[in-house]
């Protein structure tokens, strides 16, 4: 089972007299941790991943999740903030960890 732990958020768009009909939201940054089996049940090793929900004020979300990113979780939160530093949203995030990861 995975468990997943905020590391960062951040509200967008909600600014003193910000245009009628836009709406800000919010951006959450999850780590995620979880537990990988290698090749047979005795090699078990601790992943890391991200999930990115962005909340709106309607009350609708978005969400995006990956796991088994890396095996460090100091690598995993360093990701973590350069995601949230550029505003990253759920429909970006493959294309960012397709082209920060080379995957």
């Amino acid at each position: 089972m995975a468990e997943k732990t905020l590391e960062k958020c951040i509200t967008v768009g909600v600014y003193p007299g910000h245009p009628e009909g836009k709406e800000g939201f919010k951006l959450e940054y999850y780590l995620i941790e979880s537990e990988m089996e290698y090749d047979d049940p005795e090699n078990v090793r601790t992943v890391y991943g991200i999930e990115v929900v962005k909340r709106m004020d309607g009350g609708s979300m978005e969400y995006s999740r990956f796991e088994g990113i890396y095996t460090d979780k100091g690598r995993t939160r360093e990701l973590i903030g350069k995601l949230a530093s550029n505003t990253v949203t759920p429909v970006s995030l493959p294309y960012i960890l397709d082209d920060l990861l080379g995957t």
